[in-house]
């Protein structure tokens, strides 16, 4: 995931310098709260507004940039990856999201699949599954936009 997001980085923010691009991709993996919903407004901000970062220009002047995780005006610049039973083990818990959806390394759409002919593979099964994944392996949720 990490090498990911710093290849995306590095190619979606060409002009930006190195050591600014290292800062954004650290406040980008950074949590600054214990609240879950928290984090996850604060890094959807980053994700949509930027990142923002100063860095010098020379003649001991600065200048504020955005360094960008996502490449919205050309998608074909991003790497999307779908992985079925993704493990994450958070906390002494081991879990696998049945598909995590990645872009840039970043893991942004959680699935939940559910057996149709089964009687109690309901939506709200699914649903409750997704709450328990928050409660037990809250980091996977930091970065997460969509929940399926």
């Amino acid at each position: 995931m990490q090498q990911r997001l710093r290849s995306a980085i590095e190619k979606i923010n060409p002009d930006i310098p190195l050591d600014a691009k290292e800062e954004a991709f650290k406040k980008a993996l950074r949590t600054t709260t214990i609240s879950l919903f928290e984090n996850n407004q604060s890094f959807h901000r980053m994700l949509t507004e930027g990142i923002d970062v100063k860095f010098g220009i020379g003649d001991g002047k600065s200048k504020t940039d955005k360094v960008w995780l996502i490449d919205f005006a050309n998608p074909e610049n991003n790497e999307f990856l779908a992985i079925n039973q993704f493990t994450v083990i958070e906390n002494h818990n081991n879990k696998r999201p049945d598909i995590v959806l990645f872009v840039n390394g970043l893991p942004l759409v959680v699935i939940e699949l559910k057996n149709a002919i089964s009687e109690n593979a309901d939506t709200k099964a699914a649903y409750n599954q997704l709450q328990t994944y928050k409660q037990l392996i809250p980091s996977l949720f930091t970065y997460n936009a969509f929940l399926i």
